[in-house]
């Protein structure tokens, strides 16, 4: 039996994904200690992993509001909208980090090997450290050194000379040197957060400019795991109705004018629509609620997404994922973050349409619906990319590449 570290940070599009990993890990007769935000301690808990938990940042309140998807600058945008120099926000990150640090070098554990999500840039200097195999865990699209490279001379490197200049930055990068002989990088094309290997929760397919990455990176598509959740309606007959799936997520899905857009747009539609609205909203708020709608502050997405014709997301890489699995089409209306880059990817591929979220208007709701009932492609396109994330391997596939690694290296 050896013992893994693994270490997270922000979300549950961080967390999600890793579950079945860990889950998979432990029934092989590994030992998992795993570190992130204490609201995720009974999901960690609870598949048998050692939980430590540390005080998460949350980074949906810091963008801006106001995303532009226009001239095809998907990545551009989504990154100029995470204000990475808003001394807040910076000093949030620096907390946190220094926090996980000290987890990890004030405890007696030994650990034979470190998985880190990517976007904790500190993993590979952990494991080098530590002097133990790394491996990142990447749950949204892989970027390599080429991708990054292409973003920041894009940026002309102004964000990133900003946090690099900052004196809490420097003082905590000088901090973790004298202290753990951890260095911080200096270098913007260093941020990938880089591992021996590199587990990336999607396709070849998917995964736009897949032919720039190496053989470190092991694309094993989602991780699909039976949540064992039942559903308190019956999906199989509904008169041959075509079934309208919508879900924001669990942070951008409180905007009441949103769902009474649904309302407007479908409630004359002969179809059947399911909508989560997420635990903040009380749905008593909705007086009149369409009687074709089923609105529910949880849904058990992955038995929904089995009967649905179509789904209407916020385009986070989980729920991306979750609905292509099933090859289902999909209405993209990104918040925040990568999902800009990851609806724009699936429109690319034939298989969904991206609304803009100040025009996700009643008519532009309906008349994207419409399209997709109407032309086959996007349910065929959908199917090419449901089938290339299926044949992947899955969380068996992650489980085996990590083990793959241990064993050659110890």
């Amino acid at each position: 039996m050896s013992k893994a570290l693994f270490i997270n940070i922000a979300g549950q599009g961080h967390v999600n994904p890793t579950i079945g990993i860990i889950r998979e890990l432990i029934d092989r007769g590994e030992n998992v200690t795993y570190i992130a935000g204490e609201e995720f301690r009974e999901k960690i808990e609870v598949t048998g992993a050692k939980f430590k938990s540390h005080k998460n940042f949350d980074m949906s309140n810091n963008v801006n509001k106001n995303l532009n998807l226009t001239n095809n600058k998907i990545l551009l945008d989504a990154i100029r909208n995470l204000n990475l120099t808003n001394n807040k926000i910076l000093l949030k990150v620096i907390s946190t980090f220094k926090e996980i640090i000290e987890i990890v070098f004030n405890s007696n554990e030994k650990f034979d090997y470190v998985i880190y999500d990517s976007t904790f840039i500190l993993g590979p200097e952990i494991g080098r450290v530590l002097k133990i195999p790394t491996i990142s865990s990447t749950t949204t699209f892989g970027i390599n050194e080429a991708i990054l490279t292409n973003i920041l001379a894009s940026l002309q490197f102004d964000k990133f000379k900003e946090i690099l200049k900052n004196s809490d930055y420097i003082n905590f990068a000088k901090d973790l040197q004298e202290k753990y002989d951890i260095k911080f990088p200096g270098n913007p094309s260093e941020f990938t957060g880089k591992g021996i290997i590199n587990i990336v929760y999607t396709s070849t397919y998917f995964q736009p400019h897949s032919e720039t990455f190496d053989e470190s990176y092991k694309f094993i598509g989602p991780s699909i795991i039976d949540r064992k959740e039942s559903i308190d309606f019956n999906l199989e007959n509904k008169e041959n109705k075509k079934i309208i799936y919508i879900s924001l997520g669990t942070i951008f899905n409180n905007s009441i004018e949103f769902y009474e857009s649904c309302f407007k747009a479908f409630k004359d539609m002969d179809v059947e629509v399911i909508m989560s609205v997420g635990k903040k909203i009380d749905i008593n708020i909705f007086k009149d609620i369409p009687s074709n709608f089923s609105v529910c502050n949880y849904v058990p997405q992955l038995e929904v997404l089995k009967y649905a014709d179509v789904f209407i997301t916020h385009g986070g890489m989980n729920s991306t994922n979750e609905g292509l699995y099933y090859d289902t089409p999909l209405i993209l209306i990104p918040q925040f973050a990568d999902q800009p880059l990851v609806a724009n990817r699936v429109a690319q591929l034939g298989a969904g349409i991206v609304i803009e979220k100040n025009e996700a208007t009643p008519e532009m709701l309906k008349e994207c619906v419409g399209k997709i009932f109407s032309d086959n492609s996007f349910k065929i396109n959908s199917g090419k990319i449901g089938k290339s994330l299926r044949e992947a391997g899955g969380y068996k596939k992650g489980v085996d590449e990590i083990l793959n690694l241990k064993n050659t290296i110890m």
